[in-house]
């Protein structure tokens, strides 16, 4: 099951050239149409991406941690894919993958919504079998990102979320701050991690 994921995963970082996270992302999706920004504003230690989301597969998972919210809603995503819908057919998937995990008083919720994004070239993906998985497509937002290149484990992506959450709150930048985002683009650890930005 999540052998298959790890093998195009891998794939995805032989892509990669030795730069910069973001170049890293940039030049994936360039060659390999994931989701990628449409605008790049650097903003001291961090990011604003403009994303156009267009369409996903995503499953709501109550877990202990990221680790097995992952392994649990990437389970239900690939089953999806591998003719886990009511055409019986193979879709297409590509990086990133990820979960939105939800914030209550700072701290992470035991919820996530993970999520596998479906190639821009399927029109009309077939509806899931699943009830538990839901086909979803989005407008242009945009987000405050912080883009990492290190392998790291559940404890160092929380870490990494309250940080950026606090830095955002510092510099008074308009944002939700009710649920982030955490993208990878490889199993070697190029993730990274976003608020949605808000009207000023």
């Amino acid at each position: 099951m999540l052998r298959i994921f790890l093998t195009v995963s891998v794939l995805f970082w032989n892509h990669l050239a030795a730069q910069n996270p973001v170049g890293k992302v940039i030049e994936l999706c360039e060659r390999d149409d994931c989701l990628k920004p449409e605008v790049v504003i650097k903003d001291k230690n961090y990011y604003e991406f403009e994303f156009e989301f267009r369409q996903w597969v995503q499953t709501e998972v109550d877990a202990e941690d990221i680790k097995s919210a992952l392994a649990i809603g990437l389970e239900k995503l690939f089953s999806y894919a591998r003719c886990g819908n009511v055409a019986a057919t193979v879709v297409p998937l590509s990086a990133p993958w990820g979960f939105f995990g939800y914030l209550e008083n700072g701290k992470i919720q035991q919820r996530f919504s993970v999520f596998l994004r479906i190639v821009s070239e399927v029109n009309n993906p077939p509806e899931p079998t699943d009830p538990a998985v839901t086909l979803q497509t989005g407008p242009l937002l945009w987000y405050y990102i912080r883009t990492f290149d290190t392998k790291v484990d559940d404890q160092q992506t929380e870490e990494r979320v309250i940080q950026l959450l606090k830095d955002l709150e510092q510099d008074n930048r308009p944002f939700n701050s009710t649920f982030f985002g955490v993208p990878y683009y490889s199993t070697h650890g190029l993730m990274e991690i976003g608020f949605e930005k808000t009207g000023e």
